[in-house]
């Protein structure tokens, strides 16, 4: 399964902030693009894609469960 994450970067270019994970490169930008709208300083972004296997998810979903 792929997953994508927008690195808000400064003024060089540097990554500064990591957004949170998405399903899709598009929602990523969407983000990205909000939070350069309200964080003046903030002034570009870069989309990365994680890939996770779904066995990962599945120990993730069995390991931490909530208990109501």
């Amino acid at each position: 399964m792929n997953l994508y994450y927008a690195q808000i970067t400064d003024v060089q270019g540097t990554p500064v902030i990591t957004l949170e994970l998405t399903a899709t490169a598009k929602h990523s930008a969407f983000l990205a693009s909000k939070y350069i709208d309200f964080c003046p300083p903030a002034q570009g972004f870069i989309i990365k894609k994680q890939r996770i296997e779904a066995k990962a998810i599945a120990r993730i979903l069995n390991t931490y469960t909530c208990n109501d």
